[in-house]
């Protein structure tokens, strides 16, 4: 007689069920049922995926369930993330989220719906109440959320939206042999995917991904972190000041609301001191109060906001606190502030100073000052003002090939930029480059991939009854990727399961393959190599690197930041041990992620690069930053009609782009036209290329990484600090 895995524990004494868990019960069984309401879930992301996550698994009868998510409840938020209300604007989504699911969760005569939802309590109670718990933090802190804590687990759902977070969850999962459900949606895209590592399938970082083009919408307004979310902030901005519908911008705030708005009333004032009509009168538009009302409403958006925020604690889990723009600042610039177009009208006594851009000797590829900014941006305001008095109009949408529009998003968006610390501050030319288009997120698809993953929960908890002592989970059996089309295969299905691709060999994550990197090691420091390639690109938490059987660096709890303070100002070729120089081996350990690496490095010094090398990924944010990771890896290719008109029947039927995984409001697609440095839009949207004849794998916002040979054992190693 064989036993389950679950068998060697006691069996809880079933309760009376409610109607709604009686009908799933029937229909899955009572086995399953109990191990639904006994199972341990672990929930990453509590935004547009989560919420419809959350309640499924209320619904379900899951009563043992963690949410882990960093964010707070922005008001845009609300016409999606259903679980959430204007009152809870500020709130911790986790917290807010799992005390909804709770007061859904079916009721039983016994059960009293008041689990914790704080992750403050002692998790004792009656077995039949639910006890949802919510850790408002970053998954990525490994002093709480580590390989052991996941190990406790029955499995994990992941509905993120960023890469790093993603990155971190699948190699926990990963490490401690925990099945993760993956999920992602773009518009009418969606995807759902199993990783579960004995079961030996194609983990998260197996495909190449190419750059991210996703951007959710509380990024974009709490939390930005790289120029693009700036500047899409920026055009929003744009909207609200010259749309012809203020509340169509993302940035718009219901002043009905219990929480005042600290920039709508001013925001409405200057749009109102823009128009040359009131009601069906002729007036005159002031240039002076114009102005006035623009300096007042940089103030409330770069101060009196920012400092609401922080008031708040809106960004204790930051990388970098956000720093309010001085107020004397803005009033000293707007004093500046006068164009060619409005000195002729302006009644002002100041001396009319013209703005940056209208100065000799400007070039649109030069970066502006803080200060330049607020000047350029508040010009561009009277420039507006100006040519509305004189019969013109102002474009109602943003045209990044509308000077006048593309000067204003390019400062207001570094201005952003310098609020939040995020580097490198954008030059007109290189704002234009990044500026595209916003396509709006669908809710349905991610009710539907939420939906998908709560029935791979269900093969996944099946499964793990059924495995017999000694043997291995596999889930490939009964495990799909599935994906959601925007349109209908030729049989007329909007759902195409595929089977749960292997894994690729040369994966340096689940595969330990060797990792080839190409930089220049007479130049690079150790630190370089340390932000730029190892944690950045390869997403490494807490590395240690040894050359053959010496260590160069350590990072951990016990290891403090001076202790390798000189080691990491050295030149990668002068290092000990030999030093990082052409052809070196150096190993790569992270035991936060039970993750151990051979990375292979090539010297290639300056003037020897070509950004169009064949079999490499150059990439050359600065020119002291040049590097390259490279070699036989995955990459997106180029779709071409014949494309997708062989293969599977997946293949013939998709003929739709990859998929971001994102799962919250917007979508941020970069055009590049106006860039020949970049590459083209076809090969920008292009999907990664199947794998063992499976469909396209998903488009992500990760950068593509190299993935080699087998790693080489490890061996003991000798600490050098000096």
């Amino acid at each position: 007689m064989t036993a389950s895995t679950q068998q060697d524990a006691p069996v809880p004494v079933p309760l009376p069920l409610p109607p709604l868990l009686s009908g799933i019960q029937k229909t899955l069984g009572s086995k399953l049922m109990q191990k639904i309401t006994s199972s341990k879930i672990l929930l990453v992301g509590s935004g547009g995926i989560g919420c419809e996550l959350l309640k499924n698994l209320a619904l379900s009868g899951f009563s043992h369930v963690e949410v882990i998510d960093l964010d707070t409840i922005d008001v845009s938020n609300l016409n999606r993330q259903f679980l959430f209300r204007r009152q809870h604007v500020g709130m911790p989504k986790c917290t807010v989220a799992c005390e909804a699911a709770l007061a859904m969760f079916p009721k039983t005569k016994t059960s009293n719906n008041n689990g914790n939802a704080n992750g403050n309590g002692n998790g004792r109670g009656h077995p039949g109440d639910p006890k949802y718990i919510a850790h408002h933090g970053n998954v990525c802190d490994n002093s709480r959320f580590n390989v052991q804590y996941v190990s406790s687990f029955d499995l994990v759902l992941n509905a993120l939206d960023n890469v790093a977070a993603r990155r971190r969850v699948n190699r926990l999962c990963l490490a401690a042999c925990t099945p993760l459900v993956e999920a992602g949606t773009t518009g009418y895209l969606g995807q759902v995917t199993v990783i579960d590592k004995p079961s030996s399938v194609e983990c998260y970082e197996c495909q190449a991904k190419p750059t991210q083009k996703v951007y959710p919408i509380c990024t974009i307004r709490s939390t930005p972190s790289m120029p693009v979310h700036t500047i899409v902030w920026a055009k929003e901005l744009y909207k609200l000041l010259f749309g012809p519908k203020v509340e169509e911008s993302m940035l718009f705030e219901d002043q009905t609301g219990d929480e005042k708005s600290t920039y709508m009333d001013i925001v409405l004032e200057l749009r109102e001191s823009l128009k040359k009509k009131d009601g069906e009168k002729e007036k005159e538009v002031s240039l002076d109060g114009v102005r006035e009302n623009a300096a007042k409403a940089f103030v409330a958006l770069y101060h009196t906001e920012i400092q609401k925020q922080l008031d708040m604690d809106r960004f204790k889990t930051a990388q970098k606190v956000p720093t309010c723009i001085p107020i004397e600042e803005i009033n000293a610039a707007s004093k500046l502030t006068a164009t060619a177009a409005a000195t002729a009208t302006t009644t002002t006594t100041e001396s009319p100073i013209p703005c940056p851009s209208q100065q000799p000797g400007y070039k649109q590829t030069k970066a502006m000052s803080q200060i330049e900014c607020i000047h350029e941006s508040i010009a561009c305001i009277l420039e507006a003002a100006t040519s509305l008095q004189k019969g013109g109009t102002m474009i109602p949408e943003f045209d990044k090939d509308d000077i006048l529009a593309m000067r204003f998003v390019a400062c207001t968006s570094n201005l952003r930029s310098y609020v939040f610390g995020i580097e490198p501050i954008q030059s007109h030319y290189s704002a234009k480059g990044i500026a595209g288009n916003i396509i709006p997120a669908i809710a349905t698809t991610n009710a539907i991939v939420a939906g998908l993953q709560v029935l791979q929960a269900f093969h996944i908890l099946k499964k793990q009854l059924e495995v017999k002592k000694g043997e291995s989970l596999n889930l490939k059996d009964v495990c799909k990727y599935t994906y959601c089309l925007r349109d209908k295969t030729r049989k007329g299905y909007y759902l195409q399961p595929t089977t749960l691709p292997d894994p690729n060999s040369k994966c340096f994550v689940c595969r330990n393959s060797i990792i080839y990197v190409t930089v220049p090691t007479d130049t690079w420091t150790l630190d370089t190599l340390l932000r730029r390639v190892i944690k950045k690109e390869l997403g490494f938490m807490e590395p240690g690197l040894n050359i053959g059987s010496s260590i160069i660096y350590e990072e951990g709890e016990d290891i403090g930041p001076e202790e390798y303070a000189v080691m990491k100002k050295k030149i990668l070729k002068d290092l000990p041990a030999g030093g990082i120089q052409h052809g070196t081996m150096v190993t790569i350990e992270d035991f936060t992620q039970d993750l151990t690496v051979e990375m292979c490095i090539y010297h290639k010094g300056e003037g020897e690069w070509d950004p169009k090398e064949e079999g490499g990924d150059t990439v050359a944010v600065e020119e002291e930053e040049q590097f390259s990771i490279s070699g036989d890896k995955p990459v997106a290719k180029v779709e071409t009609k014949e494309d997708t008109t062989s293969g599977t029947d997946v293949e013939k039927d998709k003929d739709e782009e990859g998929v971001d995984d994102n799962d919250d409001d917007i979508v941020m697609v970069v055009n590049d036209a106006d860039d020949d440095e970049k590459k083209t839009d076809a090969e920008v949207d292009a999907p990664a290329p199947a794998n063992n004849g499976a469909k396209k794998r998903s488009i992500d916002n990760d950068d593509a990484i190299v993935i080699l040979d087998e790693g080489a054992p490890s061996t003991k190693k000798a600490k050098l600090t000096n």
